[in-house]
């Protein structure tokens, strides 16, 4: 996990690992209704990253509403965001953590792209566990 504040999060009391903040992504991707979230345990088939998390959102603002509540979801955690892809992406976009890549697709894209496919020896993560994400835990206007 990479943070602004020494790798740590003072805001929970236990420390987020990318386990834990694959399952907030998941979370929070849920919140705002996402479809079809799938996390993959990718360690042990990519070298990169612990885990991917995959949504889809049903069209082009869906899928970047999505991306909103995850980018702000995690940097009012001070989680940094390495990488993304460009703003005017709009059937993938890809957030990179790190620890922890996030891929949020339209449908056609989704099924193009097939990761869950590509990636078929990685293991699926039951959506268990997930945290609780409060109401005002994103504000749209903020």
């Amino acid at each position: 996990m990479t943070t602004k504040d020494d790798q740590k999060n003072t805001d929970d009391a236990a420390p987020l690992d990318s386990d834990r903040l694959a399952r907030l992504v998941a979370s929070l991707l849920l919140s705002r209704k996402a479809e079809d979230v799938v996390i993959l345990k990718m360690d042990e088939v990519l070298p990169l990253t612990d885990y991917f998390v995959i949504a889809t959102g049903g069209n082009s603002r869906h899928v970047r509403a999505l991306k909103d509540v995850v980018e702000r979801g995690l940097k009012g955690r001070k989680i940094l965001q390495l990488n993304r892809t460009p703003k005017e992406a709009k059937s993938w976009v890809l957030l990179d953590y790190g620890d922890f890549v996030v891929h949020l697709f339209q449908p056609e894209a989704r099924e193009f792209y097939d990761l869950e496919n590509l990636w078929g020896d990685a293991e699926t993560v039951p959506l268990t566990d997930l945290p609780d994400v409060p109401p005002d835990d994103y504000d749209p206007m903020a």
